[in-house]
Formats: structure tokens, C-alpha cells, sequence
């Protein structure tokens, strides 16, 4: 009779087509109420065949009804990091095939007597189900006969986990989705999609959205343009300007359904500098015209006097719409050391118009800071000790392509998992009040000149080390999560166990898990998953004891 060789381990290993499997072993662990909780199954068959056979997968147990269950698929990596860039923390350095992909919920498995398939399995209580100690069993059958059985013991504590209290975004990018499933802008099926990506986005931890109220000026070719999706319909007639935000309206809707806390509305200058304005469409004479862009300097009077018009507009709506106090503003993505005059002039000009509005931009320069030109900085991982050390309150922090050495935290493909999970203590210890990350599904070539395809292509045609340009990955009807997206989320859970647990026992007691020895910071933490999953065990089971 044929048979299978089965393991259960832990969400942060990343299991490749080998003939061996060193994988710790997992089997049990806890999870608190309304908390995503994952793990892998790992099988191979223990048969002298070749070729795959496809086996039945079923759910046995009496939470069922709460497990997904999710194929892994492998995705090819070509630029894993940058030549010279990069640290010794990394799975490879070189170009081969890595998990990435899950799959929509698998009832099947091809197994395979030569390699190892991964199974990737997540389970989400609610407080429906009474605290106690649950078994999920997996059972792999062919036709005739149950090959093989996995068990997993999973203990539901009876405590909630509270939902993130920091913003939380990855850039949602409607005209990617446009692109890669070939609807019209602003269709029925266009938003039906916008909808889609939303709810995985929520699902996963992210609670703020970027809102392009003009179409996006970020990594876009200069002369060049990304194509057109603004949520403000602008008219100009006599001198001056009208506003339609019947779009913006839809566009909060959604997010409302979806859970979104917080509002980021687009940047209202170019990248890396602010030297010219965004692509505004605008019917002038009955015709749509590109009226501001490329073309267009940023300090211009006809711009100015386009801002000037809007912003009272904008705010009274958003106040009508949504929570003001929830609402941010950008000026220009990562501007540099060499534009923090200009820069200041523009925040001089803008900020009165918006006063009570928050505004926030990715930086890395602390003279923006020390000039008072940026209330919310959002800081580039690598540049963060320079922050800290001059005591930089309500600062955020983001990550993208240049935090792939001095060990600092991300989720490229060709890292371990740990290494993305660990930002959930690191933002915990130092108290940061928010998070960004640039690529929730940029399914662009860098600078936007053209779509690429992000199951065969995930480096945005090699500009990006792999993975940094998107988290999720589309088909036919939405998108389906990366396992990067998952353990992402787990790193949010993880800070938001964190705080419970500040609740009963004070701050320095969940210091003394995570950080024993004092020396946490974000260049500095173990190396293994082992440390992560045993100090989340010891905060759940320290909750346990203080309910």
C-alpha cells in the first residue's frame, strides 16, 4: 500500500522541492480570539513511482468550518538582491525557485515521490467558539484508501486580539488592476476588482489606503505618464475650478465595508523632489485635457491657484465622509538631501491650506524634521538610528528595496521568514506610530513603462529585488495572498499580543520576553524562527494566566 511521509512545521520555514526536509517539527501551539493563526503541512510520497498523483485533502475536526487550507505555489526568482547591497541573512543570492504564491483553498494535493509539496493552513476563531484545545487533523486520500493523517493541536485562549491601533499601508494601485485584468477604468468590473483587493488587504492587517484623487505620481518615467485614474473630476471654465467627487465617494465606500481606518491621499507633487506637479485630467471647452504633469512646475501660479481652489473643497467633503482626524496628506515621495528648500517652501504654501489635516511622507533625511517641514515622517528603515537618536516623535517607518542588508527587516522572496515577522517586536520596543510599504500589487516594469506579468516577473523588471513590489497576486476573479502577506500579518498580530499583554503586566514585563538582554533593535535580533514562535507562546500563555 502506498504511503506518505507527513510533517507538520511552522508558518515561518519556506520549504523547496528538495528530496530532504530539515524542518523543525511543529504540532501544537495557541492562537487568540478573532488572530489568524498558520502553519505548513509538508508530505511526500513513500512510493517508487515517478510523476505526481493527485490526493484528496479533508478538514477533520470540530472547528473545520474556521480552516483554510491553501496550496503554495513556487515562483521563479532571477534578482533575489543587489550585488553589492546586501547582507549574509538571506536564503540565496542566487536565482532558483521559491514558495511565494497561495493558491486558492485546496481540497487536492499532487504529491510527488521525489520532492516535498507544502500545504500552507490558517485558522481564524471567533468568539463563537469556547476557549480550550482543538485538534485539526488533515487526511490525504486516493480513491480507494487514506494514505496519510496530520494532527495539529491548537489552543484557542479566551481573550481577544485587539485590532492594530497604528495605521497600517501597502500602496493599493487601481490602475495596475485595470491593466492586468483588462477592464476599463472605472467600470463596473473595475471596481468589483478595486473591491477584491481591498478585503484581502483588510483581511490582512492593513487599515489605510491610498486614495488617488489624481493619478498616482509615484515611479513614473519622467515625460512619461501611468495611465489615467484620478477620483476627482475637475472642470475649468471663466477662471475657475469645479469639483465632482462622486468617484472619491464610491472609493470610501468600499473602504468603509472593507474596515479602512485611515485615508492617504495622494501625493500632490512628483517624486523625488516635488519639481513638478502630478497628471490632472481636466475638461476645459467641453474637452478633457492633461492640464497639469510633467509639463508643469511644481511652484507654478496656475498651480497654485488650482490648489488653492480645491483644498477647502476636499476637506469639506472628506469632513462629510469620513473622520477627518483619519485623514492624511502627502507632498512628494522620498524627496532628497538637495530638495529640503524647496520642499519647505511647498510645505509652507500647502499645510495652511490643509491645517488641521495630518500630513506624512517617506524620508530618510532628518533635516525635514529639524526644520519642521514634515509632521509625520515616515522614515526608511536604514536611516532610522539617526531618527531615534535625535528622539523623533510620531514617527513611522517603511521599508522597500534598500533594506536588504545590515540584517534590517523586509519580505523579499529570498528571505527567511523570521526576517519579515520580526518588524511586529520592533515595532512594538520602540513605540513606532505607523507603517508603509510602497507595493501592494505594482504590476508595473519600474518607472511604469510597462506591465509585467508578477508570476514569472516579481523584480519589476529588475530594478527590485524580488518581492518588494507587491504583496498579493491577481487571478482570474481578485487576488490571492503571498505567504510573505501572511506572515506580514502575523507580525502585526504579534505587536498587537504585545499590548494585551502591557495591559495586565506593564511594559517592561513583555520587554523581559522579547527582549532579555536589551539589545532588540533593528539592526539586532535572533536569526531563527524558533525565538519568535517561543516568545509569542510565552506572551499567549502569560495573557492566559491574567485573565
Amino acid at each position: 500500500m502506498k504511503k506518505l511521509n507527513i510533517k507538520n512545521i511552522s508558518s515561518l520555514e519556506k520549504v523547496f522541492p528538495v528530496m530532504g526536509s530539515s524542518e523543525t517539527e511543529f504540532n501544537q501551539a495557541s492562537t487568540l480570539i478573532d488572530e489568524e493563526f498558520s502553519y505548513q503541512v509538508i508530505v511526500k510520497g513513500d512510493w517508487n513511482i515517478h510523476g505526481s498523483e493527485e490526493l484528496e485533502v479533508r478538514v477533520c475536526s470540530e472547528i473545520a468550518d474556521y480552516v483554510k487550507v491553501y496550496n503554495i505555489g513556487y515562483v521563479p526568482v532571477t534578482f533575489p538582491s543587489y550585488p553589492e547591497e546586501y547582507d549574509n541573512d538571506f536564503i540565496s543570492h542566487h536565482p532558483g525557485v521559491f514558495p511565494d504564491v497561495l493558491l486558492p483553498e485546496a481540497n487536492y494535493i499532487m504529491v510527488k515521490s521525489y520532492s516535498y509539496t507544502a500545504l500552507w493552513v490558517s485558522v481564524r476563531l471567533d468568539e463563537k467558539v469556547p476557549a480550550g484545545i482543538y485538534n485539526i487533523k488533515l487526511v490525504f486520500s486516493d480513491k480507494e484508501n487514506v494514505l496519510g493523517e496530520s494532527t495539529f493541536k491548537l489552543e484557542l485562549i479566551g481573550a481577544r486580539l485587539p485590532k492594530s491601533d497604528i495605521p497600517v499601508t501597502q500602496w493599493l494601485h487601481p490602475d495596475c488592476i485595470a491593466t492586468y485584468h483588462g477592464c476599463e477604468m472605472y467600470s463596473d468590473k473595475h471596481w468589483e476588482l478595486i473591491d477584491k483587493y481591498m478585503v484581502l488587504a483588510s483581511e490582512h492587517g492593513l487599515n489605510m489606503i491610498l486614495t488617488p484623487i489624481f493619478t498616482l505620481p509615484l515611479d513614473t518615467k519622467i515625460g512619461a505618464e501611468r495611465p489615467t485614474f484620478q477620483l476627482v473630476e475637475v472642470e475649468y471654465k471663466d477662471g475657475k475650478y469645479t469639483f465632482d467627487f462622486a468617484n472619491l465617494e464610491k472609493w470610501l465606500r468600499l473602504c468603509r465595508k472593507n474596515n479602512f481606518k485611515y485615508i492617504e491621499l495622494s501625493h500632490l507633487y512628483s517624486q523625488w523632489g516635488a519639481g513638478h506637479t502630478p497628471k490632472v485630467v481636466v475638461t476645459e471647452n467641453g474637452k478633457k485635457i492633461k492640464k497639469f504633469g510633467w509639463h508643469t512646475d511644481s511652484m507654478s501660479e496656475e498651480y497654485k491657484s488650482f490648489i488653492i481652489q480645491l483644498v477647502p473643497h476636499l476637506k469639506k467633503f472628506l469632513a462629510e465622509n469620513w473622520d477627518i482626524d483619519k485623514v492624511y496628506f502627502h507632498i512628494s515621495d522620498e524627496p532628497s538631501a538637495a530638495d529640503i528648500e524647496h520642499y519647505g517652501e511647498i510645505y509652507n504654501f500647502i499645510k495652511p491650506l490643509f491645517g488641521e489635516v495630518k500630513q506624512m511622507d517617506a524620508i530618510s533625511n532628518y533635516e525635514l524634521c529639524k526644520l519642521n517641514y514634515i509632521e509625520n515622517p515616515v522614515v526608511e528603515m536604514v536611516f532610522i538610528n539617526n531618527f531615534l537618536e535625535n528622539g523623533i516623535e510620531d514617527m513611522w517607518v517603511y521599508y522597500c528595496c534598500g533594506e536588504g542588508k545590515n540584517n534590517l527587516s523586509n519580505r523579499f522572496i529570498a528571505m527567511p521568514s523570521y526576517r519579515n515577522r520580526i518588524i511586529g517586536a520592533q515595532l512594538y520596543k520602540f513605540s513606532i506610530k505607523g507603517f508603509l510599504q510602497w507595493g501592494y500589487n505594482f504590476y508595473y516594469s519600474h518607472h511604469s513603462t510597462h506591465p509585467i506579468n508578477p508570476y514569472i516577473n516579481n523584480d519589476g523588471d529588475g530594478l527590485f529585488p524580488a518581492g518588494d513590489a507587491f504583496s498579493v497576486y491577481p487571478v482570474n476573479e481578485g487576488a490571492v495572498p503571498s505567504l510573505r502577506l501572511k506572515v506580514f500579518n502575523e507580525a502585526l498580530q504579534d505587536m498587537m499580543a504585545f499590548k494585551l499583554l502591557e495591559k495586565y503586566v506593564g511594559r517592561d514585563a513583555v520587554l523581559k520576553i522579547l527582549d532579555k538582554d536589551g539589545t532588540l533593535d533593528f539592526n539586532t535580533y535572533s536569526r531563527n524562527s524558533r525565538d519568535v514562535l517561543i516568545n509569542r507562546e510565552k506572551v499567549n500563555q502569560m495573557i492566559k494566566e491574567n485573565l
